[in-house]
């Protein structure tokens, strides 16, 4: 054991010159002389006492910081005992808590370093000092002076103790260190009633504060109350809270009754008891996270809303929109008084009508709710018969729709900078306060509040106006569409795999109809105008004596779709006519009286045709002898004799042939 000679000056342990007058008397034994770059050594042990306590004293003895030196450089990390302790599961399904996996980990570690140095005896004496004797009182000495900031081990610091720990460690391996008090499996059956009991309480129809629970546990335990589960009709038995190895009942504090209650997994135990079906699953339950479509018209959200603002009476006016999901633009909307099927299929009408402006294809997929449109799941909302996809929303489930979220950016980006009056009297928000007064009503007997209302005409005419701005108004998506408006979005990005559209099913379903009869063979009044058959062969389709037929159409269209009996028969088109004055003859007319004449040709064709297959024919009288007559009814009068003789029955000449005589 050496100790650098500068060092010993350096440090003040002896002077330069007192340095060279032991050096000189070879009181020290100068181990290695000193020479450029290589400092001299001198030997612990000979160092006069009087500089070796002063070490000692301000330093520590350095053949015991040698020893802790040289079992440091034994300790070495273990990737299996840490993933053992991290991975641990205790008998309730937990893990071990993080500082006694570092713990364990810590302990694990120096005691395979131990079994390492005791089975290296050239490294057992290096890391006892050079000594052999005393082996555990050494080691447990050296373990108790490792760094405990550096390893925050809880291994005995007892010789006895910190041999059978190790001798545990050898034969039983990790599982040696786990403490025995984790997943004790009675304390935990007891902590189960227990919390079974405060949540119990804590869900009654009164919705008690946690204090309330807190004090009705001690007054059960006391025997001053009874608390009975209804389900079952049995009583609470308080022996299942009595601690036996204390003698007592369980007592809980109510911080600890407020912790019980509070625990993450009980607070969305009893907030599904507590809170109302919507507020739970918009606020606690999970929810699915999806992202948008990505092309245009591939999805359409629907739902109603009343808008914000009051009618004269005090009323709202309803309102169905309609959105594309991908770009957000309102594709269609309706307004009225009530809240009825008329209004949705108003709604659906208006949609159409703009897709059919636009040349558009049929939007592949409905995003539906049950409310109104539920009477419409067998024909128009039925996957297959007019959209190829239907989805019908959970109800009460705002959040899964698409609609309500573009409701909310409607209403909060641009009916609250285009209109006066978005808001509520009691928000909090003083932005989103409207203006108005709180007085009382004697004739409703309640307070209300008194707003500026509108007309109908008004409302309507207003959220119009806003429905422009929001569809040129920026997509909410400006990252990926930078600088561009909703209906942009929309044009650029339409689904090139949608269906065209059948507009004779579609007026089926939310088209008009109209009563009406084919006249004259070629053409029907719907509305006070004539629509024209496209061609005569439309006849044969027709029942028998029968010419009514049901019209359907779309509005702001010019075709009629005729269903005779719910049969599709044909799309008329606006008859045009023809101008009678030869001077006032335009190409429209010369083309209207092209078209009819066509149609008048094939008519006559159809009828030469039909006469050209009919035979001439004229009628022959027979002559007939009255002898021949006499005779055959005495033939007759023979065979009514042989009533049974089938075969005379069934000879189909001897019938005819009396038949012919008998005219």
């Amino acid at each position: 054991m050496c100790v650098e000679a500068s060092w010993l000056v350096e440090n003040g342990i002896v002077t330069k010159w007192q340095y060279e007058k032991l050096s000189s008397r070879k009181q020290i034994n100068v181990v290695r002389r000193g020479c450029r770059n290589t400092p001299a050594l001198v030997e612990f042990d000979s160092i006069p006492r009087r500089f070796r306590e002063l070490i000692i004293n301000k330093y520590g003895n350095p053949n015991e910081v040698s020893a802790v030196s040289h079992f440091e450089k034994h300790i070495k990390a273990d990737e299996r005992a840490l993933e053992y302790f991290s991975n641990y599961q205790l008998e309730n399904g937990d893990t071990l808590p993080l500082e006694k996996q570092l713990e364990y980990y810590n302990n694990a570690i120096i005691l395979s370093a131990i079994h390492e140095i005791l089975n290296n005896r050239k490294a057992l004496r290096r890391a006892l000092g050079g000594q052999t004797t005393g082996l555990w009182a050494s080691v447990a000495n050296t373990v108790l002076k490792l760094n405990t900031s550096t390893y925050p081990h809880t291994l005995p610091q007892n010789i006895r103790r910190m041999q059978e720990k190790y001798k545990t460690y050898v034969q039983e391996g990790y599982q040696s260190l786990i403490h025995k008090s984790f997943g004790n499996s009675f304390a935990r059956v007891v902590n189960a009633k227990l919390e079974r009991l405060i949540l119990s309480i804590y869900c009654m129809s009164n919705k008690p504060y946690s204090k309330w629970v807190h004090e009705d546990y001690l007054q059960f335990i006391a025997g001053v109350l009874d608390i009975v589960d209804m389900e079952t009709g049995e009583l609470f038995d308080r022996q299942d809270y009595f601690d036996t190895k204390k003698g007592t009942y369980i007592m809980i504090s109510e911080s600890t009754c407020r912790n019980i209650i509070n625990n993450p997994k009980n607070r969305a135990i009893v907030d599904a008891v507590r809170m109302g079906r919507h507020r739970y699953s918009g606020n606690i339950r999970p929810h699915f996270n999806r992202h948008s479509a990505k092309y245009s018209l591939s999805k359409i959200s629907l739902d109603d809303r009343d808008l914000p603002r009051k009618l004269h009476d005090g009323n709202r006016v309803k309102a169905y929109y309609a959105y594309d999901v991908a770009s957000g633009i309102l594709l269609g909307a309706s307004y009225s008084l009530s809240k009825n099927t008329d209004l949705f299929i108003n709604c659906v009408r208006d949609m159409f009508r703009n897709i059919n402006k636009g040349g558009w294809g049929m939007p592949a997929e409905v995003e539906v709710e049950h409310h109104i449109v539920g009477q419409f799941k067998d024909d128009l909302m039925k996957a297959g018969v007019v959209f190829p996809f239907v989805r019908f929303c959970a109800p009460g489930n705002s959040q899964e729709k698409h609609a309500e979220h573009f409701n909310r950016q409607k209403k909060y980006g641009y009916e609250k900078r285009y209109q006066d009056g978005i808001g509520r009297f009691y928000l909090k928000s003083e932005a989103n306060q409207t203006g108005g007064e709180r007085i009382y009503d004697e004739k409703l007997n309640k307070y209300i509040i008194r707003e500026r209302t509108y007309s109908f005409e008004e409302l309507v005419a207003d959220d119009k106006t806003t429905i422009e701005a929001y569809n040129n108004g920026l997509h909410r998506d400006q990252k990926t569409y930078p600088g561009k408006t909703r209906m942009q979005v929309f044009l650029e990005n339409i689904n090139p795999n949608l269906a065209e559209i059948n507009p004779a099913v579609l007026a089926r379903y939310i088209g008009e109809s109209r009563n009406t009869s084919i006249v004259r063979n070629m053409y029907c009044t719907v509305n006070y105008r004539k629509y024209m058959l496209p061609t005569p062969d439309i006849l044969e389709k027709l029942l028998p004596n029968n010419y009514e037929v049901v019209a359907y159409f779309l509005p702001d269209t010019d075709e009629i779709y005729i269903y005779q009996n719910d049969k599709y028969l044909c799309e008329c088109k606006v008859m045009q006519t023809f101008t009678t004055s030869q001077a006032e003859t335009t190409d429209a007319d010369v083309e209207a009286r092209k078209i009819q004449a066509k149609y008048i040709n094939q008519f006559d064709m159809l009828v030469k045709q039909g006469k050209s297959e009919l035979a001439k024919v004229k009628h022959i009288s027979i002559p007939v002898n009255l002898e021949d007559i006499e005779a055959q009814e005495v033939e007759t009068k023979e065979h009514d004799k042989n009533e049974y003789d089938y075969e005379l029955m069934t000879d189909m000449d001897y019938w005819s042939e009396l038949a012919l005589k008998n005219l």
